[in-house]
């Protein structure tokens, strides 16, 4: 089997890169593409086999030599619009199409998993992250009309390494915060959360606080507020670095970052900010009951954060911690649906 891996972020681009790794070791031949990704990333993700503009990607050629095509996109409603114009372009040439598989990678819950299932209606494949998800698409869809052509479902398990990389010990304790592009929403609560991490820091100095962004950045866009002086143990991290600094933080704090759930996994502390609630646009519903949500009036200094609990182990397991054969699982489901395909 040939699959052709598509993603045009750096999230997906690393979700692609490790799931192409893990299918070769499993004897199957598989390429990935996507546009080249562009000012800083927290990752460090090699460029895709194939570097193309995802509008002129349905008509490539190598699109004839793949047997099943994954697309991972930023934009779930890009979706669509690339199955519809592959799919046209395959009956105006009489061929026929590969299987399509997609998912969000990242866990989602209740009225965000339906929404997103919706832009991936065309997908003859859907992959979730864990059981939870695949039993909630289950119990959320089981009255619709049988006109609605549902993909089949399987979980995948996590994006990321099942285990930490290999980083140097921090001589000191390491908060990492992953600071998310538009989360908060509230306006200026991104700068007071950043205030607070200023006075944290300067509170403990023998503590370091690192900040993460979890999206890409340009080199001139400002992230720490000028208008209060810095810490000297606050400081911004480089591109590049969010695995490793994963896998070496004391503890990882966020409002709602996915990547959080890589600390979680690799027995790190978390701290989930509460104080903006459970609220869809704070994409913090799929937190909920994760055992890791702290109000920060409740830390009163960084010291306290090494008694907070580990992550919720159930709730964990649910959301895919729990899933290591998640290429297995995606091979299998793609030969039932070829073996269905053939009857």
């Amino acid at each position: 089997m040939t699959l052709l891996l598509v993603s045009d972020g750096g999230l997906g681009r690393s979700a692609c890169m490790l799931m192409a790794e893990a299918l070769e070791h499993l004897g199957q031949r598989c390429i990935t593409a996507g546009p080249p990704l562009h000012g800083h990333q927290p990752l460090s993700t090699p460029a895709p086999q194939l570097s193309i503009e995802l509008q002129q990607l349905a008509a490539h050629p190598l699109l004839d030599q793949v047997s099943a095509i994954g697309i991972f996109l930023q934009d779930p409603t890009q979706v669509q619009r690339f199955i519809q114009t592959y799919r046209d372009l395959c009956n105006a040439r009489g061929r026929t199409a590969a299987t399509l598989f997609s998912g969000p990678l990242v866990p989602l819950v209740g009225d965000a998993l339906i929404r997103d299932l919706s832009l991936r209606m065309g997908c003859d494949l859907l992959l979730v992250s864990g059981e939870h998800q695949r039993r909630q698409l289950q119990s959320l869809t089981f009255n619709w009309p049988a006109s609605l052509r549902l993909p089949a479902v399987i979980s995948t398990g996590f994006w990321f390494p099942p285990s930490a990389p290999c980083a140097a010990d921090t001589e000191k304790p390491l908060l990492l915060a992953l600071i998310q592009e538009r989360i908060p929403t509230h306006i200026g609560a991104r700068d007071q959360l950043l205030r607070q991490l200023n006075t944290l820091a300067r509170q403990r100095p023998d503590w370091t606080v690192i900040l993460q962004r979890d999206h890409s950045w340009t080199p001139t866009t400002a992230l720490l507020p000028s208008d209060a002086p810095l810490a000297d143990n606050l400081v911004e991290a480089a591109p590049g670095q969010l695995l490793p600094l994963l896998g070496s933080c004391t503890a990882c704090l966020t409002v709602s970052s996915p990547w959080s759930l890589a600390a979680m996994a690799w027995g790190r502390i978390p701290v989930i900010v509460g104080d903006y609630g459970i609220h869809d646009e704070q994409n913090t519903t799929g937190f909920f009951g994760c055992g890791a949500m702290h109000r920060l009036r409740s830390i009163p200094n960084l010291d306290a954060v090494n008694n907070l609990p580990l992550a919720n182990p159930t709730w964990l397991a649910g959301m895919g911690a729990e899933i290591t054969d998640g290429p297995n699982r995606l091979i299998n489901a793609l030969n039932a649906l070829e073996r269905r395909d053939e009857r």
